[in-house]
């Protein structure tokens, strides 16, 4: 996947000569983007070491040591993740280790995966612990045992740190891989200035019904952000807001007054939860009010997408809401079972149509990859009933493939509850590519 804005100014900024001068106007005019992104960047450049605020300088570029990648942890952090006592190496607790071994196996397959500099993760075995040093390797012993003398001299003369953990391995690869993954989700976001569209087609408030047909017609498009003559976004026009006005009629009279507005520095993910479950097929972009670009449903979704593929991906909405069901054997349809939750009700006590939207659009991607292996982007989804459904319900949802094309598919999606019919829906999706097992 292609660097995000922020990357693209980290990228930038390592590749600076020692001893060049960064500003946060220099950055955003250098590489077009707000003043807000820039400083993010450059203070993260900062916090990496190939960066460094002067008084009475500024901010230059320096010669620091290698970049830091956000997941790799220092010996330090180990010992503190795995509550461990520092038993020798104290100068070395700032190096971070360049991969972690777990020492169980015999020696002659340890040697070949053996290296300097990666973490020896052991317990009361002497000879791997011999050997892990020898090779330039620090120990991070578990189980509270206690290494022989001979280790610590011989760690001491390597100037290798030597950790003591009471948790035994299991359990100290566990918080090691927890606490990476933690890392790995703290990196940037794709944000809306990533993915907007800057060339946005607009009308303004002294426009016309008769303008949106001209610009409809001209762009295939039917949404569109309204503007006053500062360009400060004030409504937004579809075709159903029109559909049965004169064309002379003013386009303040039809707009929906109040859009949905997002800023250029707010996370896709955080946008496409909002989008799906409001409903909102568009959206406009603004900068202090005023207008700079605009994104659809179908562009965050994709952006969506990208980011479930990433390793930083974690828990979403979307994963929360699925983790009760579970899948059913079902020789005609795809079928998942739960239950409705607490966290999944309206004010009203019932299960809130986003979050039945939200299962039954999942369970019709999911039904498309497990029969043909394909990746789909929603286009339409359209209830044809719905009925409340209390708390504590057990449903049932069934999918059925109707038609799949080459392009598109539509779905149906049925939600049941003892034999009771709760919910209906017809989902039609643009097909993507094919997976390859």
């Amino acid at each position: 996947m292609s660097q995000t804005k922020h990357q693209q100014i980290l990228s930038f900024i390592e590749g600076l000569a020692v001893g060049s001068k960064v500003s946060v106007r220099f950055i955003a005019k250098e590489l077009d983007v707000s003043e807000g992104t820039a400083y993010r960047a450059i203070k993260e450049a900062e916090n990496k070491g190939f960066v460094r605020s002067i008084p009475k300088v500024g901010t230059i570029r320096i010669e620091g040591a290698k970049e830091r990648r956000i997941e790799d942890l220092t010996l330090r952090e180990v010992s503190q993740i795995v509550e461990g006592i520092v038993l020798c190496g104290f100068e070395s607790l700032d190096n971070s280790p360049n991969k972690f071994l777990i020492a169980a196996m015999e020696l002659d397959a340890m040697e070949r995966y053996l290296e300097e500099n990666a973490l020896c993760i052991v317990g009361n075995r002497h000879d791997a612990q011999m050997m892990a040093l020898q090779m330039g390797s620090p120990l991070l012993i578990t189980g509270g045992f206690e290494p022989q003398d001979d280790i610590i001299q011989l760690a001491k003369e390597k100037h290798l740190a030597i950790i003591q953990s009471p948790y035994d391995t299991f359990a100290v690869t566990t918080m090691i891989n927890r606490a990476l993954y933690d890392r790995l989700i703290e990196k940037e976001l794709i944000l809306v200035e990533d993915i907007m569209v800057k060339d946005v087609n607009y009308l303004t408030t002294d426009g016309t019904v008769g303008d949106w047909h001209e610009l409809s017609q001209k762009t295939s498009h039917s949404r569109f952000p309204i503007v006053d003559e500062n360009k400060i976004v004030v409504g937004m026009l579809t075709a159903i807001d029109v559909a049965s006005a004169d064309m002379n009629t003013s386009i303040v009279d039809v707009m929906n007054p109040n859009p949905y507005v997002v800023g250029r520095e707010d996370s896709v993910t955080h946008i496409s939860r909002i989008m799906l479950w409001e409903g909102w097929e568009i959206a406009a972009v603004v900068d202090q009010g005023a207008l700079i670009g605009i994104i659809s449903l179908q562009d965050v979704l994709e952006a969506y997408q990208q980011i479930q593929k990433q390793p930083q991906f974690g828990e979403t909405v979307d994963n929360l809401i699925l983790s009760g069901f579970r899948y059913v054997e079902d020789p005609d349809f795809l079928t998942i079972e739960g239950e409705i939750t607490r966290f999944m009700i309206n004010e009203f006590g019932s299960a809130s149509a986003g979050v039945l939207v939200t299962l039954m659009n999942m369970a019709g991607y999911i039904a498309l990859r497990k029969q043909y292996r394909l990746d789909a982007i929603t286009e339409n989804f359209t209830f044809y009933q719905l009925q409340p459904i209390p708390v504590g319900t057990e449903i049932r949802i069934t999918v059925k493939l109707l038609l799949v094309a080459k392009k598109h598919c539509n779905i149906e999606i049925d939600v049941y509850s003892n034999n009771q019919l709760l919910a209906k829906a017809l989902m039609t999706a643009r097909m993507g590519d094919k997976k390859v097992s």
